[in-house]
């Protein structure tokens, strides 16, 4: 079912709202009888993995190396955007998505950045709480700074180790998950086609090793 079925019409920034609202729910007895595959390890794909096992799903994830703390989102060192307006410059949630709109050469999914402009206050009191060591003020609140020609402040950073503080915050939720059992992980493994067994994805890999 592709995203914009079954969803009522109404302003792009209820879009996200309205299709959670509209959405067929899985009741909890049966999670446990759901596999969900995930490919890659980087902070989309770790922390999607471990949210699904901790919503009770079980959870395949794949990674190409040898832990998933090796993916390239430890590149991403410049910091995380989030519409919070700490520095009290204007910054809102429309200009977050706006700019990224823009940033993205206007090619991008609107109602998919508006939610992400939405979530990113959230996004950063999460990576908080998994113990990232965001950048502090003197007065010990957490520090932003303009980044990437925007003219507010809003970019959380860790020094010049965002993408890798991120990246291990994500991996101890997912090594979380894994210790429980409601992930399994498979290293070194790289995904090839994605293959339908009566209509549904199933596991299809080969080992790099």
């Amino acid at each position: 079912m592709s995203f914009d079925s079954n969803i009522p019409p109404g302003p792009l920034s209820e879009k996200w709202t309205r299709y959670r609202g509209t959405m067929n729910l899985v009741a909890p007895n049966n999670k446990r009888r759901i596999e969900i595959i995930v490919v890659g390890t980087g902070l989309a794909g770790a922390s999607a993995a471990a949210t699904l096992g901790e919503l009770g799903y079980n959870v395949k994830c794949f990674t190409f190396h040898d832990s998933p703390r090796r993916a390239h989102s430890i590149a991403a060192q410049g910091g995380i955007n989030a519409a919070k307006n700490y520095a009290n410059d204007g910054d809102s949630v429309y200009r977050l998505f706006y700019d990224t709109i823009k940033g993205g050469d206007y090619r991008s999914r609107e109602g998919n950045v508006h939610r992400l402009a939405e979530v990113s206050r959230n996004i950063i009191d999460q990576a908080v709480a998994q113990g990232v060591p965001f950048a502090r003020d003197y007065g010990g609140l957490l520090d932003n700074r303009s980044f990437g020609g925007v003219q507010v402040s809003r970019t959380f950073y860790a020094r010049g180790q965002t993408g890798q503080q991120l990246l291990l915050g994500a991996y101890q939720a997912l090594s979380r998950q894994i210790a429980q059992g409601s992930v399994e992980m498979y290293n070194r493994h790289e995904m090839l086609d994605l293959v339908l067994v009566g209509g549904k994805a199933a596991a299809s890999s080969s080992a790099t090793c």
